[in-house]
């Protein structure tokens, strides 16, 4: 059992070790914990998640080795490594969760943009995208812009109106003509 624990404790230390140094987001069950009515599938529970996994393994693991170098039974380090290692992980879960039920981003998506003015930083022309200026959610932000048609270019510190989201993120302009 011992090897069991070692593979175990190595494996989530590992996981638990990459996130942190790597950051990124857990491969939840994809609907942020907002389940929705009459959804099949295991996304209410905490081992859809890979951070419950890492926890279960990591502290599962090293419960299995203390409890064992401490002199128990293997059938009670089993369950007491096991028992250690699902709290852990649904501790991990239920406290991500609540945390990102009360955060809120200032994080800005060019959806968010649509009917918004904005100043060109870069200029832009048809086929070139540039670069326009927001301001939104109490600071300035950049988005690259392409042109809504193939209307003459466009120079830098020209007001444009943001009509919709581009690809990848970025914004479609036009000339706006309130402020022209």
């Amino acid at each position: 059992m011992t090897t069991i624990y070692l593979v175990a404790l190595a494996f989530g230390l590992t996981l638990l070790v990459a996130s942190l140094v790597l950051g990124g987001k857990d491969t939840d069950h994809g609907d942020g914990g907002h389940g929705h009515a009459g959804d099949v599938g295991f996304g209410w529970a905490p081992v859809a998640s890979l951070r419950f996994w890492v926890f279960l393994l990591a502290f599962g693991g090293a419960a299995g080795l203390a409890l064992t170098a401490l002199g128990s039974s293997t059938l009670v380090a089993a369950i007491g490594a096991g028992s250690i290692g699902y709290a852990a992980g649904m501790i991990a879960v239920l406290v991500i969760r609540m945390l990102g039920k009360n955060s809120v981003s200032s994080e800005s998506y060019a959806g968010e943009l649509v009917g918004m003015t904005g100043t060109l930083v870069l200029p832009v022309a048809p086929g070139e995208p540039g670069k326009v200026r927001v301001a939104y959610k109490g600071r300035a932000e950049d988005f690259i812009a392409n042109l809504a048609n193939d209307d003459a270019a466009l120079p830098t510190g020209t007001s444009v109106l943001i009509i919709s989201k581009g690809q990848d993120d970025s914004v479609v302009v036009a000339l706006d003509d309130a402020r022209s």
